[in-house]
Order: C-alpha cells, then sequence, then structure tokens
C-alpha cells in the first residue's frame, strides 16, 4: 500500500510538472508526460502482480495444509495399527508366559526334586482334572510294574504304591516331611528289587519314572492349551501314559490320534486288536490286553464286531 502511494504521488507529481513546462520547455514536457504516464501505469501492474502472488500464495498454503493434515491422519494410523499391533503381541506373550508358568509346575518335579515340588505338581494336576483323584500312573521302566502317586490320604501323606498292570499292589512307601529325596528314592529301588524286577546296574531308576510323568503332564497341559484342539474333554482324569496311549478313567486315547477315542467298556469286545492293526497301529496288539488289565475288562465270550468312535 505505501508502494503505491509513492507512485501514485510520483506519477501526480510528474505530470503536473509536464503541464507547468508545456509552454517553456516542449521536450522536457514531453518527457516529463510520458516519464509520468509510465509511473502512473506501475500502479494497477504492480496491484495485478500482487493479486497474482497473493493468489499464489494462497494455492500453495492451502496445498501445504492438506498435505500436512493427509501426513498427521497417516502417522495417526499408522501409530493406532501398531499400538493394536504391539497390544496384539503383548497379549499373546501375557498367555504363553501364562502357559509356560503352568508347565512349569510340572518341570520343577525334574529340576527339583525334593518331596515339597513332587507334592506341589501331584496336587495341582489333581485339582486341574488332569489326573485322577485315585492317584496317576508312571511306569516302572521295562518291567510290568507301575508307581502310582497318591496325594493327600488321611493325613495329607504323598504315597507312591508300586502295582502291577491290574492295579494290585505290591509294596506301598510313604514320603514323609523331612525324608531326604536319596533316601526315599532309594526305598523305591528296593521295591522294585524285592518284587524280583530288578533289570540289573543303572536301570532300577525310579527317577525315570518321575521324569516320565512330569513330562506326561507337561504335555497334557500343551494339549489343552487352546480349546479349538478338541483334545480338553478326553485328557482329563488321566491314569497313566503307556508308549504314548492316554488311559484316562472312561476312555482310552491313542497318543497319535488324539482324536480317536475307546471306551473303557467297549474294550470287553473281541477283536480290538485287528482291528486297530488294520489302521497301522501295531502297538495296540499289547496296548489293548494291558487295558483289559488294568480296567478289569476281560473280552466277552460271545463274538461280536468291534466299534469305536470313528
Amino acid at each position: 500500500m505505501l508502494f503505491a502511494i509513492l507512485v501514485s504521488v510520483t506519477g501526480l507529481g510528474l505530470a503536473f510538472l509536464s503541464w507547468v513546462l508545456r509552454d517553456d520547455d516542449a521536450w522536457w514536457s514531453a518527457t516529463l508526460g510520458n516519464v509520468a504516464v509510465a509511473v502512473l501505469l506501475l500502479l494497477p501492474a504492480e496491484f495485478a502482480i500482487n493479486w497474482v502472488r497473493k493468489g499464489f500464495r494462497q494455492v500453495t498454503e492451502v496445498a501445504s495444509n492438506a498435505n500436512v493434515v493427509a501426513l498427521a491422519a497417516k502417522s495417526t494410523a499408522d501409530q493406532t495399527a501398531r499400538s493394536l499391533a504391539d497390544i496384539t503381541e503383548r497379549l499373546a506373550n501375557a498367555q504363553s508366559d501364562e502357559l509356560a508358568a503352568a508347565q512349569d509346575v510340572y518341570r520343577n518335579m525334574t529340576r527339583d526334586a525334593s518331596r515339597d515340588s513332587l507334592l506341589a505338581a501331584l496336587r495341582q494336576a489333581t485339582a486341574d482334572g488332569l489326573v485322577t483323584r485315585q492317584g496317576v500312573r508312571s511306569p516302572v521302566w521295562e518291567t510290568d510294574l507301575h508307581y502310582r502317586y497318591v496325594v493327600d490320604g488321611p493325613n495329607g501323606e504323598l504315597e507312591i504304591r508300586l502295582e502291577e498292570d491290574d492295579g494290585s499292589v505290591v509294596s506301598t512307601a510313604l514320603w514323609t516331611a523331612g525324608e531326604p529325596a536319596d533316601a526315599f528314592y532309594q526305598r523305591l529301588v528296593l521295591a522294585v528289587r524285592e518284587a524280583g524286577q530288578d533289570l540289573g546296574t543303572g536301570l532300577n531308576l525310579p527317577t525315570q519314572s518321575v521324569a516320565a510323568l512330569a513330562d506326561m503332564l507337561v504335555d497334557v497341559v500343551g494339549l489343552r492349551a487352546q480349546a479349538l484342539a478338541g483334545n480338553r474333554p478326553t485328557l482329563v482324569n488321566i491314569i497313566e501314559r503307556v508308549e504314548g496311549w492316554y488311559l484316562t478313567e472312561t476312555i482310552v486315547v491313542p497318543g497319535h490320534h488324539l482324536h480317536y477315542t475307546i471306551g473303557v467298556d467297549s474294550l470287553a469286545e473281541p477283536n480290538w486288536e485287528e482291528h486297530l492293526r488294520g489302521k497301522g497301529w501295531f502297538e495296540a496288539h499289547h496296548l489293548i490286553p494291558f487295558a483289559r488289565r488294568l480296567y478289569d475288562k476281560p473280552v466277552k465270550p460271545a463274538a461280536s464286531s468291534a466299534s469305536s468312535d470313528d
């Protein structure tokens, strides 16, 4: 605006001088007149240029603001996405940590060979319905004997029974508070020896049976971790795992085909061995007779075809 005023005053002044000199000096009058006209023409031109420049600046500012808004929106969306991904990851990690903590209760059976560790694990497995309240069993390696771990009897004791396949008790050992682990496990060694099934140096190790039990419980917790896997209804109240097969209070579950179940009552039907051998499950040849002994389900005299939950 100041520039416009100066241009206007200068132009008008030159025009006035041109008029004053029109009679005295025609040349200067004409020259000043031309200059006045040129100066006065600068005013609208300058206004036009300024208007155009202002328009460009406004367009540039609008475009710049739009770009800033777009970048801000994208940044917000990206941050939201990252935040959801972070939350999802943290939730999944927390759940994985919960699973690991649940399994660690049973891993501690081997990490800490104390009575308290074994007792805590067995109590947890019983409370969670993983094992039968009558006491979970674990095979004595390469024999037809089994340890049954019974907790919280009348006096809250920890009792380990040595049993035969059918559950007949061979001997019983109570692990009382204060007894060292070495001393107690040595008593189990002697129990197997007295039963006439000591396999020799380095082969009569009750700790192996405890480790096998711990492995089974860790596996079962993992198999039951997700409901969609379908193992929660079947892997409950387990009596024993033998060669990967789970024997529960009501069903037998082949470990390599967890959705296939054999009802305990149907074990009395003949031809199960042949039926399962047809599936390629050759271990059934001795596991089905074992299950019949465990559940006291001898084969029915009358012939009938095997049935299952196929």
